[in-house]
């Protein structure tokens, strides 16, 4: 076989192969508008490796999670901070130190906390860290093909608005949403902040097969609240990696909620 003969076969091996391979997303960035207690606020879900990363822009504030570590970090970008910890670390030492595992089950957003000396007896329980989301049963809405309806035992109402997307699309979102489900309940238990809406999550995790990625999410909670989350822009492809670290010019910071978890 000639070499010119031969760079054509390699050529056109190279082209099928990345044309097999150019549709499959490692990573990607998804914008969202979430609206709650008539407030609307930018969301964004950014995937690369084992990297998570939310923006919360309204908030001045980024969430980094590395699925692998169960490691935290977060970005505070009014006064350019950062602080880390990891959950290993604070569920060790929470082990080995009584008065560490008494704090980590105790309820520690009191009003003033230091109004309460430390006893067990005094201390009010925490809820678990983990917890099982509303499960959604779907049904479509007749002759709107795009809209379902969903229903969960717990009470609580969706609807959704489908999209179409790919098989890998919708497989990285929904694996990226499991991740996302601890990663958010590990933060509201030590924080008691939110660094996504849950419903979401339960909507995400209960999706229909043919449902694609919805453009557009709704729901009612038993309690009466209301939320809803629409997709914006989305970019299948893996975002630069310089986003997943702590800037440059920013400064550390120790994070009071854990300090007494960390060595």
């Amino acid at each position: 076989m000639s070499f010119r003969r031969s760079h054509l076969c390699a050529l056109l091996l190279s082209f099928f192969w990345t044309s097999a391979h150019a549709g499959t997303a490692d990573g990607f960035r998804l914008d969202f508008l979430w609206k709650a207690d008539r407030k609307v606020e930018r969301l964004s879900l950014l995937r690369r490796g084992p990297y998570l990363r939310i923006d919360q822009p309204d908030n001045l504030f980024s969430l980094i999670y590395n699925v692998d570590l169960q490691s935290f970090l977060g970005l505070e970008h009014l006064d350019a901070h950062f602080w880390s910890f990891d959950w290993p670390t604070i569920h060790g030492n929470a082990k080995a130190s009584r008065e560490n595992g008494w704090r980590l089950h105790s309820d520690p957003f009191q009003e003033d906390p230091t109004l309460v000396p430390f006893t067990p007896s005094t201390l009010p329980p925490r809820a678990n860290v983990f917890h099982d989301l509303a499960h959604f049963s779907w049904v479509r809405v007749a002759d709107r093909e795009s809209r379902w309806t969903g229903h969960a035992e717990t009470g609580e109402k969706a609807e959704i608005l489908a999209g179409r997307s790919g098989a890998d699309h919708r497989l990285l979102l929904i694996a990226a949403a499991q991740q996302l489900k601890t990663l958010s309940q590990i933060f509201h238990f030590l924080l008691g902040r939110e660094a996504w809406p849950e419903p979401a999550l339960a909507i995400w995790l209960s999706l229909p097969e043919d449902a694609g990625i919805p453009q557009e999410m709704s729901w009612r909670q038993d309690n009466g609240e209301e939320g809803k989350l629409r997709l914006v822009t989305q970019q299948w492809s893996e975002p630069p990696p310089d986003l997943f670290g702590p800037p440059k010019d920013y400064q550390r910071e120790s994070l009071d909620e854990v300090e007494g978890f960390v060595p």
